[in-house]
């Protein structure tokens, strides 16, 4: 059974919505969306059924409801997005049933907070070192080909392939290859034209996979029955871990290309950091928060810092200045965690209760 956000509205199910994202940060800008976060809670009749449905949100994804049982395990596992939603200004609540007062910070917010946060924070930094690598690495339209890790081994020294083929005077398709036993990857190269006893016919260096009226090169060398009596013309060596690779980085890279934010990757080249500056922003944004919650017991849903996270927005810092400053801060996150006196995790008992007490007060339960 699916449940859209009119349906919540219609039945009346919503028990908490409130602005998110930048516009409750106080980090939007023009081009900002409006992001909408709240808590709902099922028909009695789909709660007590076999169909729960712990999210319902808009195709977009700018408007999300967590149904209560799920928000409620989301804040004893201090998740950033659930936690910043029981701090949000009161500016930015648009509804607010009274059950939801019985819900409470104090037996929520713990030391988890430093992994949940400052975790969250240093995976985004390794998506933007993954992101930084992308940009200045750009892959090549052109596909790897296997001939492009195949080496011709010549006194000391590899030659490839490709290129000892044109000195040489040859043509891959009347190559012939011949496995060499202890070697992983190596092959005795011969030539059709050396054959003393007739046209040798070889299957070329690579397999081709014939489908109706497409020819489409393998992934893998093509072994060929050699006749008796001819001499190889070289060893030959396919690295294929190399060219999975290669494989591998290229298919990543066009897969990161259709999925990207067009105008994010536009603006990331614009500024010349080499990062995505929006995604750095709330990186920042989370280990300051972390900071917050050892240091005042809560984080600061409305950033005081906003200057300085919308400089680094515009890329207004280079990227090893930003990989440095994470670091100290994070640090400073370790430091004020190791000496607060929060609890180790959250009261998961007082948190069920909660859970417990709503749901008998909204059904009727006795």
């Amino acid at each position: 059974m699916n449940l859209s956000i009119n349906d919540l509205k219609q039945n009346k199910l919503i028990l908490l919505e409130a602005l998110s994202g930048s516009r409750a940060y106080g980090l939007d800008t023009s081009q900002s969306d409006t992001d909408i976060k709240g808590v709902f809670i099922l028909l009695q009749e789909i709660y007590f059924g076999f169909d729960y449905i712990e999210q319902v949100c808009s195709e977009r994804n700018d408007v999300v409801y967590y149904e209560l049982g799920k928000y409620l395990k989301l804040l004893a596992k201090n998740n950033p997005a659930s936690i910043e939603l029981l701090f949000a200004p009161a500016d930015t609540i648009y509804y607010q049933h009274p059950l939801m007062d019985r819900i409470s910070p104090e037996p929520v917010i713990s030391r988890l907070c430093r992994d949940s946060f400052a975790g969250y924070a240093l995976s985004q930094v390794k998506r933007a070192k993954g992101l930084n690598k992308k940009i200045f690495n750009p892959v090549t339209d052109r596909p790897p080909q296997p001939m492009d890790c195949c080496h011709i081994i010549q006194a000391d020294k590899t030659i490839p392939a490709e290129s000892w083929l044109a000195e040489q005077g040859m043509s891959a398709d009347r190559c012939g290859l011949s496995a060499l036993p202890h070697v992983r990857d190596g092959y005795a190269l011969f030539y059709a034209d050396d054959c003393m006893t007739g046209d040798a016919r070889f299957g070329g260096l690579f397999r081709s996979d014939r489908k109706q009226d497409s020819v489409r090169q393998s992934q893998d060398v093509c072994l060929s029955s050699i006749p008796k009596g001819m001499s190889p013309r070289a060893w030959l060596v396919f690295n294929k871990d190399e060219f999975s690779r290669r494989l591998r980085d290229y298919h990543d890279y066009r897969q990161w290309e259709r999925s990207r934010n067009q105008a994010r990757y536009q603006g990331t080249l614009d500024h010349g950091g080499g990062y995505d500056a929006k995604n750095m922003m709330h990186t920042f944004r989370l280990l300051r928060m972390a900071k917050e919650i050892a240091t005042i017991g809560q984080p600061l849903v409305r950033r005081p810092d906003r200057d300085e996270l919308l400089a680094i927005k515009t890329g207004h810092y280079a990227y090893d200045e930003l990989m440095a400053k994470a670091a100290a801060e994070i640090r400073e996150i370790d430091e004020g965690f190791a000496a607060c006196r929060l609890p180790d995790e959250p009261d998961i008992q007082q948190i069920e209760s909660w859970a417990i007490e709503i749901r008998r007060a909204w059904y009727g339960c006795r």
